[in-house]
């Protein structure tokens, strides 16, 4: 195996440990974490339309019709009919979404910050920021993270 193929199923299994790792630390509070970043889209940019977020998320692999669907089940979202356009929906963040949302939050940050730890020592953080930017350049999630930077 070269560096190059090692570094790219190093940064595959550092992506999929770390989902699986956020995953743990969300379930006592039964969402996942793309559920987890649609409520989160949601309270920065409340009505958006199911395409929408579908373009603003990052992290899901699920489809976005079926995270909100979940979502609307849970009653941490509602689907009304967008004021602007009769023949579309929008999604609206609910009282209990947005606690459930703060609690996330705190579980968020406790992941970030063993992140930030773990590297700490090893590598300047906004470096590793640019060489996995000038990975995605030009792509749909560069994009992505250039809109929700903007949040």
């Amino acid at each position: 195996m070269d560096k190059i193929e090692e570094l790219r199923y190093l940064i595959k299994a550092a992506d999929r440990e770390g989902e699986d790792i956020y995953r743990k630390m969300l379930a006592s509070l039964q969402i996942t974490p793309s559920q987890n970043e649609v409520l989160k889209i949601l309270s920065f940019k409340d009505g958006l339309s199911i395409s929408e977020i579908g373009e603003l998320l990052i992290c899901g692999s699920d489809s976005p019709s079926r995270i909100v669907q979940r979502l609307i089940d849970k009653e941490y979202v509602i689907k009304k009919v967008n004021p602007k356009d009769i023949r579309k929906s929008a999604i609206y963040l609910t009282n209990s979404g947005a606690d459930i949302l703060k609690a996330a939050t705190k579980i968020e940050e406790q992941f970030n910050n063993r992140i930030q730890t773990l590297l700490a020592d090893q590598i300047d953080i906004d470096l590793l920021i640019n060489v996995l930017t000038k990975q995605i350049e030009g792509t749909k999630t560069e994009q992505q993270i250039i809109q929700r930077k903007k949040f």
